[in-house]
């Protein structure tokens, strides 16, 4: 075993040797004392002056690692391998429990006590240590990697959210989002075998949208959700039996969106529908009355997924107690229409995505871990909601969550920058292999298996121009204001209204564009080839526009950049900042500063930062993971969107003096990351709850108030007003067309 270990840790590492074996199985083995904390692993205990810290399983995992190794640099490839032994994880994973490390020691990067970072190497723990009552100045030089951890018990932790919105992932994975949503931006996937392409055939090709299919349990007919033939505004559920080509329609009342599951006896199809009338319903396959069971505040995301339980009693589902809550899996008996929760999990900050068992006897869900932002666990409680137990955690955009038809394996989908991967996890050992895949997110959210057959869904179509409309004459009709066949977003008006800024991959990959503020005369300022770019940001004296890029390293990472380009020509600059990363750039009001969002090695990329236009040391303001900073005219407040993972809100952080942040009270939850603009006085935005109706928040009466209705399919990457006040710009999804394919004989 110590071979195994020490050839893991590479020909730089020390090891346990048998002389003085006494004193260095103390220190392996702890407890360990270091300034006034002390670790005790075998009781995957850390106290601080005999008060116990709470940790994450992974971050006490982490600390151990590096307290056994102490003065010495632990790679970075050595700490995943040792905490996620043959599994895909990112360096964000890593970097986030450093990060919940520093905060428990109350250690900092910038003057670390106990964990020191190399620059692109790993970590070393530099305190002093007592192990056992052996002072570590006599102990051994190096001591080897434990060859197995315990990383899956249960531990309290602190709350936040990772999940995500369907069109939100989407986007992000079709490379054109124009912000660098979340740390998925620096995912970095180890030992990956090459997934075999699946080879679909369409199910459906239908005009419109078409998603969120469920195969019959016999596997002859297909379930979901369509907008007809008009825009992507609205659907209604329907049914189409294999090999004919006949819909049958069951609903007759559109709503945001609908996501079916079958009876176990394929007479009665439930569904949750996402609308003012959120709720449970159940109408018969082969259509009839829609009866309500019960109402939720569902919203479209993965809580919206249903299960039936196999003996036909049961409905899982995610609800919250109020809308933008936090969900929570509960159990609908279909007898007495009663609802109960399953036993939670302290891991857990959300709980989506339930399947039961081909037997009955449990229910798999996706446990958001309140951890870190990104990474879930795949989770499993009896059929009664009982005994939740964690079988593996996993990061990246989950999307998806089946049973294999034996019950020995769950079938889950996951995207990490623009690759949807289909993976099997053995429920015996928690290993986890590729099955499949779609690249460039022709795999959309949603799957099903059912009978030896596989549906998902697939976008054939989509594109987004750049709308305008009057804000003085809202019901004037909108100016489609530049117009491709390909994509436009994150628009911005200059400062002085002469021209406006957008991301576009009208000329082949992402890059940015300007042109008059009529549309006209449209120019391209970048040509950095990249994977993604956006984030366009108007220097105050209409100069200079700041933007975002991703690159793929050398080393495989993504990597995203702040660039500054002089819209009279040249070639953009990367603005040069000691962050591993940076991206989401915005001027101050006065020139000083660049605000961007930046990732780093106490912060995993989430907490936003300003930095002189020249570059140089940034310096972090905020301590929430917050995205699209906007400074007010004032300078005194920086505005942000924090995502829980699975809402957007806004908050505001004060700049004169720094450290205070709270929510804008009384502002709604927004549809986007993006999709907000600040002026004097108040906020636009569009609201997830009516993602296709601008609205207008005031400041001073904390009051919001509808302005005016898109006509397509929403704005989904960005938002800007005039300096004037008399116009907006938007990006419309103008077009959007997907279909369902099926794949025979998965096994």
């Amino acid at each position: 075993m110590r071979d195994e270990t020490a050839k893991r840790m590479g020909p730089n590492r020390l090891h346990l040797s048998t002389a003085g074996g006494e004193k260095e199985a103390r220190l392996a083995t702890g407890p360990y004392e270091f300034g006034p904390f002390r670790l005790e692993p075998a009781e995957r205990r850390l106290s601080r002056n005999g008060d116990a810290l709470v940790l994450t399983p992974k971050a006490f995992d982490t600390l151990h690692l590096l307290v056994r190794n102490h003065g010495h640099l632990v790679e970075k490839e050595e700490l995943l391998s040792s905490l996620w032994p043959n599994t895909f994880v990112e360096e964000g994973s890593l970097s986030n429990n450093v990060f919940l490390l520093r905060k428990a020691l109350g250690d900092s990067t910038e003057n670390p006590k106990y964990i020191e970072t190399v620059p692109g190497r790993g970590y070393r723990f530099i305190a002093d240590i007592i192990a056992n009552g052996t002072d570590s100045a006599s102990a051994p030089t190096g001591v080897a990697m434990a060859p197995s951890l315990v990383v899956l018990s249960a531990s309290a932790t602190s709350p936040a959210a990772s999940s995500s919105r369907k069109l939100t992932a989407w986007l992000f994975a079709a490379g054109i989002i124009c912000v660098g949503l979340a740390a998925f931006a620096y995912a970095k996937w180890r030992h990956r075998a090459e997934p075999v392409p699946l080879n679909g055939v369409p199910v459906t090709a239908l005009a419109g949208w078409a998603d969120f299919p469920a195969i019959s349990p016999d596997g002859t007919r297909v379930a979901f959700e369509w907008t007809g033939e008009q825009d992507f505004t609205a659907f209604d559920l329907y049914v189409k039996t294999l090999g004919n080509e006949t819909l049958l329609r069951l609903t007759h009342d559109p709503a945001v969106h609908l996501a079916p599951t079958w009876s176990p006896d394929g007479t009665q199809i439930a569904f949750q529908r996402v609308s003012k009338e959120g709720g449970i319903y159940v109408v018969p396959a082969q259509g009839g009355a829609v009866r309500k069971l019960r109402s939720t505040n569902a919203s479209f995301d993965r809580s919206m997924h249903i299960s039936w339980s196999p003996d036909g009693k049961t409905i899982a589902f995610s609800d919250s107690p109020f809308p933008g809550g936090h969900k929570r899996l509960q159990l609908l008996s279909l007898g007495t229409l009663q609802s109960t929760p399953i036993e939670h999990d302290d891991q857990c900050v959300e709980e989506v995505l339930p399947a039961f068992s081909p037997d009955g006897k449990q229910l798999a869900y996706a446990c958001s871990l309140a951890s870190r932002a990104g990474e879930f666990g795949l989770s499993v409680v009896t059929a009664e909601g009982r005994a939740p137990r964690m079988i593996k955690e996993t990061s990246g955009w989950l999307k998806g969550l089946e049973w294999q038809a034996d019950g020995k394996a769950l079938i889950f989908t996951e995207n990490h920058t623009g690759e949807t991967l289909l993976h099997e996890l053995n429920m015996e050992n928690g290993s986890v292999r590729d099955r499949a895949f779609r690249a460039k997110s022709a795999f959309s959210d949603d799957f099903s298996i059912r009978a030896g057959r596989l549906a998902y869904v697939v976008n054939s179509s989509v594109h987004q121009n750049l709308w305008r409309a009057d804000l003085l004459h809202p019901n004037a009709p909108h100016v489609k204001l530049i117009s491709t066949t390909r994509d436009q977003f994150c628009p911005r008006y200059s400062p002085d209204g002469r021209h406006i800024t957008f991301a576009s991959d009208r000329g082949g990959p992402p890059e940015m564009w300007m042109s008059d503020s009529d549309g006209q005369n449209i120019v391209q300022l970048s040509n950095l080839r990249g994977l993604a770019l956006g984030s366009p940001a108007w220097s105050p004296d209409s100069r200079r526009v700041a933007f975002d890029s991703r690159i793929k390293t050398p080393e495989g990472q993504i990597r995203a950049d702040v660039y500054i380009v002089d819209i009279a020509g040249g070639t953009p600059r990367k603005l040069i900042t000691n962050t591993p990363g940076a991206f989401n750039p915005s001027w101050s009001h006065d020139s000083k500063w660049i605000y961007f969002v930046g990732g780093s090695d106490d912060a995993s990329g989430g907490r936003i930062y300003r930095v002189p236009p020249e570059g140089g040391k940034a310096e972090a303001l905020t301590n929430a993971l917050g995205y699209w900073p906007q400074e007010s005219l004032d300078g005194q407040t920086l505005y942000f969107a924090e995502y829980s993972g699975t809402i957007f809100t806004l908050h505001r952080a004060s700049l004169n003096p720094t450290g205070t942040e709270s929510p804008v009270d009384g502002l709604p939850t927004l549809s986007f990351v993006a999709n907000w603009d600040i002026i004097p006085g108040g906020v636009y935005f569009f609201p997830m709850d009516d993602t296709l109706t601008l609205h207008y928040f005031d400041f001073s009466t904390r009051k919001a108030r509808p302005i005016f209705k898109t006509s397509g399919g929403g704005a989904f990457l960005g938002l800007s007003v005039s300096p004037d006040g008399r116009y907006v710009l938007y990006p419309e999804l103008d077009d959007y067309r997907s279909d369902i394919m099926l794949v025979e004989n998965f096994h």
